[in-house]
């Protein structure tokens, strides 16, 4: 398997101007690739949501080199840093249901938080799991130079 390096510490060479186009494209870009997923998870009957199956899809093309990591950059930045927006909707239906929070509260609230733990850690460990990794890379690719330019 080839070893795909990725740069995570530069921002894009994009000039300022194109940004906001380009952020808006790579945002429908993401959103197109969750409906298509979405509509597949429906189609083949999946005991899943799209977001997953479309999750394994893009994290397998990017393994591949199918899907540059710089063409998803920016609009996955983008929505990562407004993802709070996405919850408002969720806020707004806990007033909406006061009744059921009275009589099942505390049961929904220990399912949420057992839920929202474990999507904590999971996703703690992916990333501790991704750096370890992409370090471990920059690693050999640091002792490959230097092998080579000390046999040179």
């Amino acid at each position: 398997m080839k070893a795909v390096t990725y740069s995570t510490t530069a921002p894009l060479s994009v000039p300022a101007w194109r940004q906001p186009a380009q952020t808006v494209w790579q945002v429908g870009i993401l959103i197109a690739a969750w409906w298509l997923a979405d509509e597949a998870a429906s189609a083949l009957h999946l005991p899943f949501s799209g977001g997953v199956v479309g999750l394994f899809v893009l994290v397998a093309l990017l393994l591949a080199g199918w899907v540059r990591p710089a063409a998803i950059e920016l609009g996955a930045n983008w929505l990562l840093a407004n993802m709070l927006l996405f919850f408002i909707p969720l806020v707004v239906s806990v007033v909406q249901f006061t009744q059921l929070l009275k009589s099942q509260g505390v049961m929904l609230f220990v399912n949420i938080g057992l839920g929202f733990a474990s999507v904590m850690l999971a996703t703690a460990f992916t990333v501790e799991w991704v750096c370890r990794y992409e370090r471990k890379l920059r690693l050999q690719k640091l002792l490959r130079q230097r092998a080579a330019r000390t046999q040179a």
